[in-house]
Parts: structure tokens; sequence; C-alpha cells
């Protein structure tokens, strides 16, 4: 539990530098003790450790964990749950396990398989997950299993995590373990975590988990060295502290009778007795401070290390313990915590797991194994996209093509100069943003053609790409269905159909890249009531082909015929070619077209697919090519014309 906060060290000496500012010395101050009979379990439990050699795998290296009911929104302006007590009654009774696994290694054994829905069905409703190396806690078993099947996709396919040691309350609510990550049988390098679980006994279903991965660089005494530059602010300003009437900086807390020595540790700490802190070790002892690359063996290194951190850590900083797994021979400890300032405030960033084993004996610590969250800077979701992209282009190395055309289409049309005609986007020409806002409100021509006395004047031919290009985007509003709870896609289909109305090629191409393939057997089906709301309503309209195609064909023939006062089609051809030499959003438009033409064909398989057409049996091989290989009015066509959904499962 020693502190080792290098990313937050760096928060604290900015946040520290303007607090001091504003803050006058108190005169007395008050450590807030965390510490309580309230707050620290004493419930007996049944530990029980699976190593590699038993081959119980675990979760793989970026499943999401999760935390108490609250989590990190945002970096910077968040602070962590004050996490109160976590009280769990004493119990004289023992759980007999014999060798029936508990719910948690039967979801980690789920995910190691594979198979997210088992996995998933060990989640309470409500359960919340929270994975130390994202900002958000995920809440609610069905964003569990979505995030699930995306951890899934995103790891190496011969991934594990192996649980080396399990402790495991005597009622069975709350588990800790400590794991690593292998890859084909082979352990992987700083690839180790420790979780905490809280289980529903009476579902026996997890309510809750926290997954704290150990650091894969070890900052050591650097991190000590940031902190001590915040800790002098602190301390000499008083910021964080409590004042009081007339008293000196105490601290006070109650311990039971039986605590255990970890109990006991954490209570020397926030009382900054080093002496009674290393006390509650072995000789021997091996302390793992997951920040350094090496343990700390026996008890002089130990309190050498112990001394050095308790001098970098500002006086009003407090350790609270949240949850207790004690095993019940108290051989075994699993602990969940957090920081606090002497306000009673919880620290963004400073939550934590460790594990401790104890001298069946003599209750002193042997060996400690502790695992602080990331702080500041979390790298999950680029590990995520990352992952996603390398399984995805590894399997299908066509996907490279979208990922290609992407880059390069935002390249030029949004940032290059001299290849489209125009000014870039990040000029922010006022004559670029007046002509998206005149198009915006001609939208779908609805404006011109009511004669609507605010509707602007727009070239006609402009507004007829502009409302062609629009309604061939929402026609991929026809394949939601290839978002469902069972086959989510990193990048969602409906923020991406919803985004080509703004930005086109922007979003279809990332989604295209990114997107999960179906994973069908023949004569498999997907079920209309496997789709949410929106999906099953618009994604399913059967005339939503037919409707875009006469948007389309209006604005066809609005492009040769509309607004008289441009003249013929030689005048307004002449002048549309002499706008779009000087125009970047018109130019833009074409290269749409010309993608849209490209890629309109990509969802047609799989969405076939779900409809139970066998499609490399050459079913309805006409329509398919039609849908893939003629633009905008062949899509319009496969649309109206494919197999509907099912609409209720059959034996």
């Amino acid at each position: 539990m020693t502190m080792r906060f290098f990313g937050f060290g760096l928060f604290l000496a900015a946040a520290a530098a303007a607090a001091a500012a504003a803050a006058p010395l108190p005169s007395s101050f008050q450590v807030a003790s965390p510490l309580s009979p309230s707050s620290l379990s004493k419930a007996s439990s049944i530990g029980r450790s699976s190593t590699s050699s038993t081959k119980n795998p675990t979760l793989h290296a970026a499943l999401q964990a999760s935390t108490t009911s609250n989590g990190i929104g945002n970096p910077f302006a968040s602070l962590l749950d004050a996490f109160g007590s976590s009280a769990k009654s004493s119990s004289s009774g023992q759980r007999s396990r014999k060798n029936e696994p508990s719910v948690v290694e039967n979801f980690i054994s789920a995910i190691n398989n594979n198979d997210i829905p088992t996995a998933s069905s060990y989640l309470s409703d409500d359960c919340t997950y929270a994975d130390t190396k994202y900002y958000d806690t995920i809440v609610g078993r069905s964003d569990i299993k979505r995030h699930l099947y995306l951890e899934e996709g995103a790891l190496p396919e011969s991934q594990t995590r192996v649980i080396d040691e399990i402790v495991v309350d005597a009622d069975n609510t709350a588990i800790c373990t400590q794991w690593h990550i292998e890859r084909d049988g082979i352990a992987i390098e700083n690839e180790r975590g420790c979780s905490f679980y809280t289980v529903n006994v009476v579902e026996n279903k997890i309510s809750s988990l926290m997954d704290v991965p150990e650091p894969k660089s070890k900052p050591g005494d650097a991190g000590l060295n940031v902190l001590n530059a915040a800790s002098k602010i602190i301390d000499g300003t008083g910021v964080g502290y409590l004042e009081v009437d007339g008293g000196a900086s105490a601290s006070s807390s109650v311990l039971s009778a039986g605590a255990t020595c970890v109990e006991k540790y954490f209570d020397a700490w926030n009382r900054r007795d080093m002496t009674a802190a290393v006390a509650c070790f072995a000789e021997q002892c091996s302390y793992e401070d997951t920040q350094y690359r090496d343990a700390f063996v026996g008890k002089d290194k130990l309190e050498a290390h112990l001394l050095r951190v308790a001098d970098c850590l500002p006086k009003s900083f407090v350790f609270v313990v949240d949850s207790l797994a004690v095993s019940v021979d108290r051989t075994k400890v699993g602990v969940q915590w957090h920081l606090e300032n002497g306000d009673g405030e919880a620290l963004p960033f400073t939550r934590g797991c460790s594990y401790y084993k104890l001298d069946g004996r003599t209750g002193l610590i042997v060996e400690g194994f502790d695992v602080p969250e990331p702080a500041v800077v979390k790298t999950g979701s680029l590990q995520l996209l990352g992952g996603t992209l390398q399984r995805k282009v590894s399997a299908e190395p066509i996907r490279l093509i979208p990922i290609a055309v992407w880059a390069a289409y935002m390249g030029i049309v949004f940032i290059s100069d001299g290849i489209l005609p125009g000014a870039n986007a990040l000029q922010l020409e006022q004559r670029t943003w007046e002509e998206v806002r005149d198009l915006s409100i001609n939208f779908f021509l609805v404006s011109p053609l009511l004669h609507l006395p605010f509707a602007p004047v727009v070239h006609p031919m402009l507004e007829g790409v502009f409302n062609l290009l629009l309604s061939w985007a929402a026609m991929f509003a026809g394949f939601l269905s290839d978002e469902r709870e069972d086959k989510p896609n990193l990048f969602p289909m409906l923020p991406a159909v919803a985004g080509m109305q703004f930005l086109t090629s922007a979003f279809l191409l990332p989604y295209l890249a990114l997107r999960t393939s179906e994973q069908l057997e023949v004569n498999d089906a997907v079920y209309k009531s496997d789709l949410g709301t929106i999906e099953s309503t618009l994604g399913e309209f059967r005339g939503l082909g037919a409707l875009m195609a006469t948007v389309g064909t209006g604005s066809i023939a609005w492009f040769f015929g509309g607004r008289p006062e441009f003249g013929g089609f030689g005048e307004r051809y002449a002048s549309f070619i002499d706008l779009l030499s000087i125009d970047r959003v018109g130019s833009s438009f074409i290269v749409d077209l010309v993608i849209f033409a490209l890629f309109q064909g990509w969802l047609v398989d799989d969405d076939m697919r779900r409809r139970g057409v066998n499609v490399d049996g050459g079913e309805l091989a006409a329509l398919r090519i039609i849908a893939k290989f003629v633009p905008f009015f062949g899509l319009a066509a496969y649309l109206s014309l494919r197999p509907p959904l099912a609409d209720a499962r059959s034996d």
C-alpha cells in the first residue's frame, strides 16, 4: 500500500499550486482517519489459490473491470467516489467449497473460452464494472456484455488470464484475485494485476468488479520525486487539512481486537508510524509494489522504502479500505482501497487493489502484492482501438482499403492545399461556412420547393449533388441490423449513419474498417426481436429504399432543371464548373459520390446472411450484383426487394 502515484503527482502539483494561492494556513489541523470498525470488515472467508498449473484461466488482459457504483467520467475534473464503509458482518459459519469453483472463476473461465453469453449470465442486472485503464465505469449487464464482445475482438485469440491466487470471503460476498496474462501458455512480462469482486449471494451473481492491471512502465522513485514536490506545497499551505479548534494534528482510528495485520498495517500507515507498519511483516517478507521493477525483500529494505515514501506523502493523505476479503484461516487477505485527502474527499486516480499472504502461526504478512490504478493518462480506449484494427486487418486484409481511403480522404478534403480547390477546413473561410449553412437549410429541397421565405438561393447543380449524397447516405440506415447486442461494433452503426448526414465518407469508411463481421452459419438467421427499437423500426422499414430513391431522383431532376434563372443546361453547367474550381465543399461532394459508389456494396453480403440467404451458394445472386455494382439505385432496389428479417424465433 505504499505511495506510488507518478501521474497523480503531476495532477497534484498543478492543483496544489493553484489552491495554495487562495488558501490561508489554518491555525490547527486534524487528519481524517478512514479506519474504523465500519470501514474494515472482519468477516472470515475461505481462500483458495488457482495457479497456472491448474489452468484455471481468467479474463483477457484488456477486460474492463468494475468498482463501486460510481466511476470517473473526466480525467481532470472528476473526483473518485468517496467510498464509504463497505462493511461485512463477521461470520462464524464457513462455506464448504470442496472443488466447486466460485462465480468469479466461472465468469473468468467463460471469458477465456470466448463464451460471452455465459460470462454475462454471471453478472447481476445492475452490475458495475470499472477497468482502471478506462475513465468510465460500465453500468448494467447489457453494457458490460457489449464491452466483453469488443474486448474479445481486440485481444489475441491465444490470450488468457490465469488466476494465481484467490481469496473468497466466508459469506461469499467478496472475492479478490491475483492474476497474470498468458499467450499460447507463456506468461507475458508486466501483464499481471489484482481484481476485487462483490457478489450478490442470493442470486450468486457478481454485483461489482474492479480490475487493476500493473503498470507496464515502472516509474519507481521518479514518481516519488514528483509527488514530493506536490507534497511540499500541500504541507506548506495546509491545503487539505481539516481546521479544528485548539488542537494539533491528530489521527485516531479504532481497530477491533481481531483485526488482521493487514488492517493494522493500513492503520499504522495513516498514522505515519512506520515502525508499527513494518512490525506487521515477517522477518523474511517480500513486498511487491508494482510501480517498481523489483520486490522489496526483508524487513530492512521494506522499512527503508516505507520511510522514503512516507516522507513524500502529504500528511493529510490517508488510505481508505473499501472492502476486505479475509480467508477463513486468516492466511490470505484481499483489499480494495482508495486515497483521500484530510477533508474526506476521494482523490482522483488513487484507487487500488492489494493481495497479502499471512503466516498462519504468527499472523504476520509474508507476501504483499500492491497494484495502484493508472493515473491521469489511461490508455484503455487506445489499446482497444489498436487491438481491434490489428485483429480485423489480420483476419481480413481487405479492410486496409477503407483505412487507406479514409486517411487519404481526410488529408485531401480537410487539410491539404492545392489538391482540391478552395481553402482547407482549418482556415475556417467564412464563405465555406455560409455555403454549408445554406445547403443545410435547403435539406432534401424542402425549403425551395415550398418557396419558404427563408430559403437561400444556391446553385441548383450544387443543391442536386448535395441532396443526392444525403439520400444515398440515409439508405445505409437499412443496414442498422449490423449492430446488435451479440454483435456490437467498436464504432456503433447508428452514430455512424447519423454522422454520415454531416461528414459522409468521414464516418462511413471508419465504420467499414472497424465493424464486426457476421459469424453466422448457413441457414442461421437474425430475428427482428434481436434489434433495438430504432434499428427494427427504421432499419427494417420496407419503404426506405423507395423513399430515398424518390429523393435522389428529385435531386437529379433539380440538378438539370431547378431554378430556371440559372439558364439552360450549358449555361448552368459552365457556372457550376466555375464554382467547383474555387469551392472545397462542392468538390468534396464529388469525391464522396465516388466513394459511396465504390463502397455501397460492402455491407450487402452480411445483410443477406442475416436474412438466411445462402450467399456462398449463389442464392439471390442477381439482386446481390445489382445492390453491389449499380450506384445508388441498385442499393435502393436491394432495400426494397431483400427478404425481411424473421419476426419471431421458432424451434
